[in-house]
């Protein structure tokens, strides 16, 4: 006899006479939690290990809200499994003070985040004092644009094909090679006469160079920070591009342009880009083979390759969403740039060279945004984090072309004391008005590059986070590319406010296009429901 029966014949006795259906329901209810369940778990995990691999499904979505519906922090680990954490177990898992604090403190990222702060230092400058050349060496609104446009080519001819090359060679020695290239190039600057050739030809040697740089950069960082960290990481690597662009535009730029030869400059630049490329030599071994091998394995035909990027972002809403949230950003800053000096002389009566000066504050915005952000998108999320950033951009970018009225609204209307405050510190109305829209036009912007740019990391594998990064600054500079020339030609034409209000509607509307196309026709991750 076995245990079974023997367990039956023991109980037999015990047990009250019933009715053939109801000993039926009881041995069904004992029987379920002990046949049935394990065998639905078995039986999903033999078809979990019977299926092929999918990288999309490597993904871990936590509930935060949104504009539309939210996900965000996705982790791309080989657990290949969806877990739905509750509420309060995501919030004790977000990084708190002590952990923003602690980032800094890791010799790997903190290596990291002094190289960036080098480079940008010294390609803010170059730029900068490229910038002022050409404003300089003609008088016309349409060089000020061509210059941009010299920096949107080359993202649309290399920046696909380097986000390919940032995922395949070995990052690390990627940026020490590009490093090296840079400091090269600051050598030719130096044993040039500036012009307008020359000046354009260097920004687009400069540039293309940025395009394999910018992707390897953001690889690097996501690849010695812990996913749940992106947030924290990504506001301390904009802290120091901010940190850069004060050095490097307000103080080293504008020094040595009015106390030396630009020469001078591009020589100092070069000693910046030596620097950083010691500190990149010095970042901790990343997992490269790991990436080469999962290249590798999905190896596919190169037009193929061109487009995974975009096929990825396009198979994510929220991926989707964050990109044009970020791109709409900076096609407003790139109209922006060109109109500026227009804007200075017309409408706020100073020198166009006195543009970095009038916007200084814009930095205290960007710092302040830097630092509240991973605040911020603990308490909204990301998502609606970004978009909502993106309005507040639009609407000071608006301001900029309302700026008259705006001042005699709060002098005359709400009677403020405004005038008898500028007088004081010697400075204009309008300026001083204008440096008061930068300063939350800064926050607004930095808000939602941290936001856009941690769910674009958190939510793409490693295999695929330079091609899409890429992706972006393809898209970025495309739909910057006609807005830019528009925008140069329209304020030789109209004057600089009406280009700014048109700026800020055309932000705005394409926030719109964007997330209500989304809505409709992009898919959205089935684990969603």
């Amino acid at each position: 006899m076995t245990d079974d029966q023997t367990d039956g014949a023991n109980r037999a006795p015990l047990a009250p006479p019933r009715s053939p259906t109801h000993r039926r329901v009881t041995a069904t209810r004992r029987a379920r939690p002990q046949r049935r369940v394990p065998v639905r778990h078995t039986h999903r995990l033999g078809a979990a290990r019977d299926r092929p691999p999918d990288p999309s499904a490597d993904i871990e979505f936590h509930p935060v809200g949104g504009v539309i519906g939210a996900a965000e922090s996705p982790d791309f680990a080989s657990r290949r499994r969806v877990r739905f954490p509750r509420r309060g177990a995501q919030r004790r898992t977000q990084p708190t003070a002590a952990d923003e604090l602690s980032l800094l403190s890791e010799p790997g990222f903190r290596t990291f985040w002094l190289s960036r702060l080098i480079s940008q230092t010294a390609q803010g400058a170059l730029l900068y004092a490229l910038l002022i050349l050409v404003v300089d060496l003609s008088d016309r609104s349409f060089f000020t644009s061509l210059f941009v446009v010299c920096a949107n080519i080359p993202s649309l001819l290399f920046g696909v094909p380097a986000g390919i090359v940032v995922d395949t060679v070995p990052r690390r020695f990627l940026l020490v090679l590009l490093n090296l290239f840079r400091f090269l190039f600051m050598l030719l600057l130096v044993a040039t006469e500036p012009s307008l050739p020359g000046i354009f030809a260097a920004t687009l040697g400069i540039w293309v160079i940025h395009q394999f740089y910018a992707p390897s950069e953001s690889s690097v960082m996501a690849a010695i920070v812990r996913p749940a960290r992106y947030t924290t990481a990504q506001a301390l690597s904009n802290l120091a591009l901010t940190l850069a662009q004060l050095l490097g535009l307000v103080i080293i730029a504008p020094l040595l342009l009015k106390t030396a030869n630009p020469r001078l400059l591009f020589a100092v630049c070069g000693a910046l880009f030596i620097v950083a490329m010691t500190l990149t030599a010095l970042l901790p071994a990343l997992d490269e083979r790991r990436l080469a091998t999962g290249i590798a394995r999905h190896r596919r035909s190169l037009r193929q390759s061109l487009g995974d990027g975009w096929r990825f972002a396009r198979a994510d809403r929220i991926v989707f969403e964050a990109i044009a949230d970020d791109v709409l950003v900076g096609i407003g800053m790139s109209a922006l740039v060109v109109i500026m000096p227009v804007y200075l002389e017309r409408v706020l009566g100073t020198s166009k060279e006195n543009t970095v000066f009038v916007f200084a504050p814009a930095a205290l915005g960007l710092v302040a945004g830097l630092r509240l952000a991973p605040r911020l998108s603990r308490l909204f999320g990301e998502r609606y984090l970004a978009t909502m950033a993106l309005l507040g951009f639009a609407c000071c970018v608006a301001a900029l072309g309302f700026i008259e009225p705006a001042h005699a609204f709060l002098t005359g209307t709400l009677r403020l004391p405004l005038d008898r405050v500028f007088d004081v510190v010697g400075i204009s109305p309008l300026i001083a008005m204008a440096m008061l829209i930068s300063i939350p036009a800064g926050f607004a912007s930095a808000v939602v590059n941290v936001a856009a740019r941690a769910i674009l990391l958190a939510r793409t594998p490693a295999t695929l986070r330079g091609q899409v990064i890429a992706t972006q600054g393809f898209i970025g500079n495309l739909g910057a590319l006609v807005p830019t020339l528009v925008a140069g030609l329209a304020t030789d034409l109209f004057g600089a406010q009406p280009i700014a209000v048109l700026i800020a509607l055309t932000i705005v509307g394409g926030a719109l296009a964007v997330h209500s196309r989304a809505r409709r026709l992009l898919p959205v991750p089935a684990s969603l429901g």
